[in-house]
């Protein structure tokens, strides 16, 4: 959140504030510092536009002054107000992504791999590109192997550079040739920049027919994926990869604590976690 932000909120508390303990509309102000005095030993009122438009100008200078005191003696408030926005900001969040945890589960859910009736759903939102998402593959890779209670669904989220986006493309054409896994892991572990020559030398290597991919890329279908996944992350504010939500649970970043806390909140067994190291988030 940015400062003049709270600088704002306070602005509003303050100000009714001191309208409650300083005067009725249209009586002059008390001197700034005969002002800042009194607010102090009241309980900030409510505020609302009709209070607001009763101040003067003189009023509103004395509220301004008292502000910039505040903040100057106390920069700690601003630190304060932004943990309290980012708490209800993820809180918001995640009640959001719980709710459509269900659509998330079925609509663009055709790359998932594990039991359909599986106790727990791990989607995850990723770019080709993003170091953090290669940081967390091995934790994924690990997860599918070893634990048959658990499906994960990929949803392509390509927003780092024109690179992402046709690695995207070609890892969602390798599922018309049965090998979307196979592409998307050779992708994930996959040094350098991701060029469209390293891309198809990539994909031939895990035995696909390059040309055909080539041609199924430019299929309307697989762009309309792309945008289908990225309207989802965007509706749910996810604009950084990795993004995971475990049964409804929104874990931003690779957090392998996060994660697995994640899994034992859902009432999977974690006693063997699968495990990997790595950065926190991307």
């Amino acid at each position: 959140m940015r400062p003049h932000y709270f600088v704002s909120f306070l602005a509003l508390s303050v100000t009714a504030l001191s309208i409650a303990s300083c005067s009725k509309p249209g009586e002059k102000a008390a001197e700034t510092g005969e002002a800042k005095a009194t607010a102090a030993q009241v309980t900030p009122a409510p505020v609302n536009a009709d209070v607001l438009k009763s101040l003067t100008a003189e009023q509103q200078t004395a509220v301004r002054a008292l502000i910039r005191d505040e903040l100057v003696a106390n920069p700690e408030i601003l630190l304060e107000a932004q943990r309290a926005f980012e708490t209800k900001q993820a809180r918001v969040q995640n009640e959001k992504v719980a709710a459509a945890f269900k659509s998330l589960k079925s609509d663009h859910a055709q790359f998932s791999f594990g039991p359909a009736n599986a106790k727990i759903t791990v989607i995850e939102f990723f770019d080709y590109k993003c170091g953090f998402c290669h940081a967390a593959q091995g934790w994924v890779s690990n997860l599918m192997q070893t634990r048959k209670d658990v499906r994960v669904i990929f949803k392509e989220l390509p927003i780092l550079s024109e690179n992402s986006t046709t690695a995207a493309k070609a890892a969602i054409a390798a599922h018309n040739q049965g090998k979307y896994l196979q592409m998307h892991n050779a992708l994930m572990t996959a040094q350098g920049d991701l060029s469209p020559e390293q891309i198809f030398q990539i994909a031939a290597s895990v035995g696909l027919n390059v040309e055909k991919l080539k041609t199924d890329m430019e299929k309307p279908q697989v762009e309309a994926t792309i945008t289908g996944m990225r309207d989802q992350a965007t509706n749910l504010n996810i604009g950084g990869t990795p993004g995971f939500v475990i049964n409804g649970k929104l874990v931003s970043g690779f957090n392998q604590e996060e994660l697995e806390n994640a899994l034992a909140t859902a009432g999977v067994d974690v006693s063997s976690p699968p495990t990997a190291s790595g950065p926190k988030k991307g």
